[in-house]
């Protein structure tokens, strides 16, 4: 947990202090970094369901990848929000508690609002060993699952706040959508037709291969 506060913390600074080319640079380009690495972990997140399509040893390794793209937005995030607060573009209040807090922008406040939501799903994704019971895995999925309307929210803030974003940006955040939505909509159709993603665990636990 101290390592943990210690990375936010030398994170957020990273960005409040940063000045000159490295200011600007960060300024610009911090806030798509934590965005395309976010939507990736969403989309390889989405991927390690799909016992159908990926193998054991390859659900593994989407999983690890999911969890890097994750702590990698979330950093790329703290910078975004330091670069912002060290620039005077919004106060600490603001970047922490977003609506109704003074930012006057909706598009500011759903940026926090996605903050918010990444971090929550970071730490309960971090946590997950406490949430394996019977008893706590629905609350895991409904505070895991909030990294969606993070997602969302902060493609809006992306594409709305700040300058006209790039054609590239938009069309990175445009597959990036396309991808989860294609995602989604599998995962969707797997268990409205009560179709599982994969075959069925082995006596003690093991997947087949």
């Amino acid at each position: 947990m101290t390592a943990g506060l210690a990375g936010v913390g030398l994170l957020l600074a990273v960005g409040v202090l940063a000045g000159g080319p490295l200011q600007a640079f960060l300024d610009r380009m911090a806030g798509v970094f934590a965005l395309v690495a976010l939507s990736c972990s969403v989309m390889l997140g989405l991927a390690t369901v799909f016992r159908d399509v990926l193998t054991p040893a390859r659900r593994q390794l989407a999983q690890q990848a999911h969890r890097a793209a994750a702590v990698a937005g979330v950093g790329f995030l703290l910078i975004h929000i330091g670069v912002k607060v060290g620039a005077d573009r919004v106060t600490a209040v603001q970047a922490a508690l977003g609506f109704g807090f003074g930012s006057g922008s909706l598009l500011v406040d759903l940026g926090t609002l996605a903050a918010q939501l990444f971090v929550l799903a970071l730490i309960t994704g971090l946590w997950r060993g406490v949430f394996a019971t019977r008893r706590w895995i629905r609350p895991f999925r409904v505070l895991h699952g909030l990294a969606y309307a993070g997602w969302a929210a902060g493609l809006v803030h992306g594409l709305g706040a700040g300058r006209t974003p790039a054609l590239w940006v938009v069309v990175a955040y445009g597959a990036c959508a396309a991808a989860t939505a294609a995602a989604l909509v599998h995962r969707w159709t797997r268990t409205r037709t009560g179709t599982r993603t994969g075959p069925r665990p082995q006596p003690g636990g093991r997947q087949p291969h």
